[in-house]
């Protein structure tokens, strides 16, 4: 069976991966849900849905605005549940002063991006394929479409 890209957005009430669970524990989770049980019937497909699901959350780019964004509470909580590859891409001018929090939240300096501006940052999060951005700053957010979120 083949399962489309997308399926986070198709399958909204799927289980989610806890943090740090592991792709058998959640396999084994989302297998046995009643919901993903009526929905789908057969095994094999159930199976295919919940491993793209799985694939679809760890292969994901997430990328952070700094000021007003990730250094928050409120934005640390939201990286530190993240699956995936998660980036800081910034309009500041350096990245110096963002390093402390991205080491603190796991994100290594080589994805640490100071851009100088709002217009190079939104064409950082374009040319890295990053699938979902988010930013305290709503023309931002309106630039990027669906992929932004507003924080």
């Amino acid at each position: 069976m083949k399962v489309h890209i997308g399926i986070k957005q198709k399958y909204n009430k799927m289980p989610t991966p806890k943090v740090n669970e592991s792709n058998k524990d959640y396999t084994k989770r989302c297998m046995s849900d009643n919901e993903m049980k009526a929905k789908h019937f057969d095994f094999n497909e159930r199976y295919a849905v919940c491993q793209a699901f799985y694939t679809e959350l760890e292969t994901s780019k997430t990328s952070f605005d700094y000021d007003g964004t990730l250094s928050t509470d409120k934005g640390k909580e939201i990286a530190n549940r993240i699956r995936g590859d998660i980036y800081i891409i910034s309009a500041r001018n350096d990245k110096e002063g963002m390093l402390s929090v991205a080491k603190e939240i796991g994100i290594p300096e080589s994805r640490v991006y100071a851009t100088g501006s709002n217009k190079a940052k939104i064409e950082k999060i374009k040319e890295l394929g990053i699938t979902t951005h988010y930013d305290n700053n709503n023309d931002v957010i309106k630039q990027l479409g669906s992929i932004g979120k507003l924080i």
